[in-house]
């Protein structure tokens, strides 16, 4: 942002705000009915008046006030054209950053309105990113309760969390993020105790607490199971999505918004007979609760079911079936995966032991797998890895992949349909373990790795990386921490593993995303200590910022929180298995107790940097105070920064910005990019099994004859990976203001309003700042109300408290739209509007 803030200095010091060619006067003026003597005149006064004389010296169309108009009332005088309503000057150009007042660039004929023009936005606007330049930073976070509030104590997560928008229609709000908080007992965690907290995406304020009363009117308060992530779904039909979570009383509850307010929709008590129990109160633990539910319209009728591991609940709550005939558990739980995986249009479920299909009579065993390959229960991902198994299998039929644990054994295996191995078991390095598998293609050559978090180690799986490469396919042989001198081994199916620490659990997930939108997918995970993005390809480490936990299945998630068309970054935290509040002792720090595995923070250009210095991509620093915004030590270390020598080997001189672990962490921290260059995401992501052609992005399930097999479309190829919410991630907006002659006079000064507008190729989210520059000075600042779409237009309008009071004393108003840089647009140059000779008489 500080390029962008130094780029808008040069501007308005090279234009001087009056430069533009005085227009020869057409008098045009309006008025608002309240002042009769300000009709204008030639080259008289225009705007509308309250009871004060006060306008702009610009000719206006009819209406005047807060509607300016597409059409000057009299035609412009020749050298003039008429931006909304009001003749400004034509201005010649060369591309559309020359351009002002709502206009783009003909090169033949000057600057032209955008208004009347066809299309009316560049569909070419581009977010231009720089690969690599990874630079998060913090939004905002819940780690506290509120004053007043019900639950103090409830602020660590051990779930996943989730982001849905529950507006209706979706435009009317922002998303809000939903995860289970709970408290520790006796200096004890807990799993039993939780309550669902709601959260505004924009700036983590709680929205709604849910559970921890009695809701059924029994006399016992109905908890959370906090180990178990949430799913949500549109389950009654009114366009919003529905919560669904584990009771710690072994039952199964909903929770719906209406008209605004949070209640319970349903409650489906513990049905017996199936393989999960209520949480044991004595020990606060819960068995099998460390997974989650799970929503599907399993049958096709247009109403969803709800899934815990393989029983089936009505979307009414009524128990439907148990768990399919022959299944198993695995470890504390498994998340349902369903998809379409055969040939007929009925659906399936497969924990990695046997795949069972959906029928009118419940859960029915199919024959084709395992198939001659032995297979027990694990954790479960799918996607199509190239053409494998026996006859009769189409090429483009998905993969399963089983993450598991036997005997001491820890694999990773991907299967055909039947059974056939297109990877065989491959260890998990060192101590073993591993969590839910993640899907994506990490190295950029169009074919889907994956990625498993064990106990020591990240890892990600290629099978190009053993002896049999898919055609087209490449191992990017990045570095194994593990190996001997960091070498993977050959023909190992490894492309890359690096150093990580998940003693309690070693069962964490992951997420993947293309921040960058470069075709390689960077992974985030988050272990005991720091969540890390690494770069796909190489392993590298990008960016790593504390937290804390004693980890669950969790794991961090992208979706866009705030609906800024712009992807976030939601970590969970939790100082469970605490040492004195500073969570799990970290293993990973070295001797100046900052992350071993992250060199700094990244550079493009020494403007982006705090100290002014980036060398060999890192920015350089002297002190804690050099490594964030506050330019304080304190305040640097508290935000996790400190300045310490970069690793042996790192190139450049100097020390860097590394990731420091001062304290514990508890809630939810949201980070977003600190230039705003993150490509856009979708505004959901509501469930652990998450896959984007499973629901659609207002929260609705979709038929699942409607499901386009994700594995089919290359780009969809992967698993709990989010996609932006069209087609292309890096379109962008771009924003202008209009020419303007709506100013009205009152008691608290000149009433100044202006269109904003956007002619780039996607949309720009509520609240885009807008400055009135008088002199180079703000006189007055706001924001626009809602979110533009692609050659959409706002008016707003903002109070010169010490506007001239005179028309003697008038003085022109540049309006700029994203004066803060805080948006990446397409042209920072085009940004522009003006209001000319503004003044304001107060009424006497």
């Amino acid at each position: 942002m500080g390029r962008r803030r130094h780029h808008w200095l040069i501007l308005l010091g090279a234009v001087t705000l009056g430069s533009m060619a005085t227009m020869p006067g057409c008098g045009c003026g309006s008025d608002d009915g309240q002042n009769p003597a300000n009709t204008g005149g030639a080259g008289g006064v225009g705007g509308d008046g309250s009871g004060g004389e006060g306008g702009g010296l610009f000719p206006v169309g009819p209406g005047g006030g807060n509607t300016p108009q597409v059409e000057c009332t009299e035609p412009c005088e020749q050298g003039n054209i008429c931006s909304h309503g009001t003749c400004v000057p034509l201005t010649p150009c060369t591309n559309d950053n020359d351009c002002s007042n709502d206009t783009y660039c003909v090169a033949a004929e000057g600057c032209l309105p955008w208004e009347g023009a066809m299309p009316s936005n560049d569909d070419q606007c581009i977010n231009v990113i720089a690969p690599g330049i990874f630079s998060p930073k913090m939004k905002c976070e819940f780690s506290a309760a509120p004053d007043g509030d019900a639950f103090p104590g409830h602020v660590d997560v051990q779930g996943t969390p989730i982001v849905v928008n529950f507006n209706v229609p979706a435009d009317s709000g922002p998303p809000s993020i939903a995860a289970t908080f709970t408290a520790t007992v006796n200096n004890g965690y807990t799993e039993d105790l939780g309550v669902i907290r709601v959260l505004r995406g924009t700036n983590c304020t709680l929205e709604a607490n849910l559970g921890g009363t009695d809701l059924d009117g029994d006399g016992t308060i109905d908890w959370i199971v906090s180990s178990a992530s949430l799913a949500a779904g549109d389950l009654d039909g009114d366009g919003s999505a529905e919560i669904v979570a584990y009771g710690a009383d072994g039952s199964m509850l909903a929770f719906t918004r209406k008209a605004g307010n949070w209640q319970l929709l349903w409650k489906s008590p513990y049905p017996g007979g199936v393989n999960w129990t209520p949480c044991n109160t004595a020990n606060r633990r819960c068995t099998y609760g460390w997974s989650g539910p799970a929503i599907h319209d399993l049958d096709d009728d247009g109403i969803p079911e709800v899934l815990r591991e393989g029983a089936v609940f009505s979307a009414t709550g009524a128990f439907i079936t148990g768990n399919p005939p022959g299944y198993l558990n695995y470890s504390q739980g498994m998340f349902p995966i369903v998809a379409n995986l055969d040939d007929d249009p009925a659906i399936e479920t497969t924990n990695g032991d046997f795949i069972w299909e959906w029928t009118p009579t419940g859960w029915v065993m199919e024959s084709y797998f395992p198939g001659a390959n032995p297979a027990v229960p694990g954790h479960v991902a799918l996607a199509d890895f190239g053409a494998y198994g026996g006859a009769g299998i189409p090429a483009n039929s998905p993969e399963i992949v089983v993450v598991r644990s036997v005997s001491g054994s820890h694999t990773v295996t991907v299967y055909a349909r039947d059974g056939v191995y297109a990877q065989p078991p491959t260890a998990v390095p060192g101590a073993g373990g591993g969590g839910p598998p993640t899907i994506s293609d990490f190295d950029g050559d169009g074919l889907p790795e994956v990625a498993v978090a064990g106990q020591a180690y990240y890892t990600i799986y290629d099978i190009d990386c053993g002896p049999n490469p898919r055609p087209n396919g490449t191992c990017s042989a990045g570095p194994c921490d593990f190996a001997p001198g960091g070498v993977c081994p050959t023909n190992g199916y490894i492309a890359w593993s690096r150093q990580t620490q998940d003693i309690s659990s070693n069962v964490t997930g992951s997420s993947v995303f293309d921040f960058e939108a470069d075709g390689v997918s960077e992974v985030v995970y988050g272990d005991e200590c720091f969540t890390r993005v690494y770069n796909g390809q190489t392993g590298d480490v990008l960016f790593s910022q504390y937290r804390s936990s004693c980890t669950w299945n969790e794991n961090p998630i992208i979706a866009d929180v705030d609906g800024n068309f712009r992807a976030d970054l939601v970590v969970p935290s939790n100082k469970a298995c605490s040492q004195g509040g500073a969570g799990v002792a970290c293993n990973m720090l070295d001797a100046n107790g900052v992350d071993v595995q992250f060199p700094g923070l990244r550079c493009e250009q020494s403007t982006d940097c705090v100290s002014g210095v980036c060398d060999n991509g890192l920015c350089r620093c002297t002190a804690d105070g050099q490594c964030c915004g506050a330019m304080n030590d304190a305040a640097c270390l508290a935000e996790g920064y400190r300045c310490a020598p970069p690793p042996a080997g790192t190139p450049g001189s100097g020390n860097t910005c590394r990731a420091a672990h001062p304290t514990g962490v508890s809630g939810i921290r949201v980070y977003s990019d600190a230039n705003d260059k993150w490509v856009r995401s979708r505004t959901i992501w509501n469930q652990h099994a998450y896959a984007v052609t499973h629901v659609n992005e207002d929260g609705t399930i979709p038929r699942t004859s409607q499901w386009v097999q994700n594995w089919t479309v290359p780009a969809l190829n992967n698993f709990r990976q989010n996609v932006p919410g069209n087609q292309n991630g890096t379109a962008t907006g771009d924003a202008t203001a209009g020419a303007s002659i709506s100013v009205s006079c009152g008691g608290t000064g000149a009433t100044m309003r202006a269109p904003i507008c956007n002619r780039g190729a996607d949309s720009i989210g509520t609240g885009l700042s807008v400055g009135f520059y008088a002199g180079g000075t703000n006189v007055c600042a706001t924001a626009t109300s809602k979110a533009l779409a692609p050659g959409e237009c706002e008016t707003v309008s903002c109070v010169w408290a010490t506007a001239p009071t005179s028309q003697g004393a008038a003085v022109d108003v540049t309006v700029i739209p994203n004066d803060d840089g805080a948006y990446a647009e397409c042209k920072p140059g085009n940004n522009e509007g003006l209001l000319r000779g503004v003044f304001c008489t107060p009424p006497q």
